[in-house]
């Protein structure tokens, strides 16, 4: 079973979002939508003029995580009446000039949109795939975002909704991952004294400064954090090692043998 880490909302009320589509065109845009609203807490998706609604391509973009946003998907042939219920109204765009003044990105403006959903409905609203949100549709909104991308990037309108949801997401939660638990001294130094026997054996290990080169590796392998599991994999694969060479002929050293690197600082 796949376990995925769970999220804490701990400054947003993401029920308060929503996701609002400007005459969208293509069907498995929307499922997609539905999906990214599914993944990120968010339960509200308007549409307004939509082209075509095509329920088949609609669910399987979807995926059985954002079916119960389509089935409360909410239809309106109206921008002004899809939004009256909103206390703040978010556009975004990727074109800027004298009539789009925009002066913060979504990260920016990111925290402002969360404190909002405290106490108010906001909406984020998105353009169809070719113009995206037109003056008139932009005259609504109390704010206007973009997204910084490469100077000729293009994105999708459903790439454009997940990335919105997933900044707005990832600032208003507190995500707790497991560290992992390190092995033990105990468990690494016969890690470490098995690694220095199979270093000898292949003759890897300078004989004039053994202490420093062993310190050396001691230095990078620590940088790792090896876990226990780890270690005993490591373990493994040096006893095999050294039992395959205790029962070979010797057929001399290999190229790669005859020449050692001397570690940082063994000069010095």
């Amino acid at each position: 079973m796949q376990i995925r880490p769970a999220a804490q909302k701990v400054r947003a009320k993401l029920e308060n979002f929503a996701v609002v589509m400007v005459e969208t065109l293509y069907p498995e845009n929307i499922g997609a939508v539905a999906r990214a609203c599914a993944n990120f807490g968010v339960k509200d998706l308007i549409l307004v003029r939509p082209k075509n609604l095509d329920q088949e391509k609609m669910r399987a973009m979807a995926t059985k995580a954002g079916l119960t946003v389509l089935e409360r998907m909410k239809i309106h042939e109206n921008l002004e009446e899809a939004l009256a219920p909103f206390g703040y109204i978010v556009g975004t765009t990727a074109r800027l000039g004298r009539q789009r003044k925009v002066y913060e990105t979504l990260r920016e403006a990111a925290p402002r949109f969360i404190a909002f959903s405290q106490e108010n409905r906001v909406a984020l609203l998105f353009g169809n795939e070719k113009w995206g949100l037109t003056n008139e549709d932009l005259y609504y909104c109390h704010t206007v975002v973009t997204i910084p991308t490469t100077e000729n990037a293009s994105l999708n309108v459903a790439q454009a909704v997940v990335i919105v949801l997933y900044e707005i997401f990832s600032q208003a939660s507190e995500i707790e991952l497991p560290k992992p638990k390190l092995a033990t001294s105990r468990e690494l130094e016969p890690m470490y004294h098995i690694l220095k026997e199979t270093l000898e054996a292949i003759d890897y290990v300078p004989h004039d400064n053994v202490t420093l080169w062993m310190t050396t590796i001691r230095r990078f392998l620590s940088r790792l954090e090896l876990t226990s599991q780890e270690v005993r994999i490591i373990q493994g694969f040096c006893r095999n090692l050294l039992w395959h060479l205790r029962h070979q002929p010797d057929k001399g050293p290999s190229p790669e043998q005859t020449s050692v690197p001397a570690p940082e600082g063994e000069n010095e």
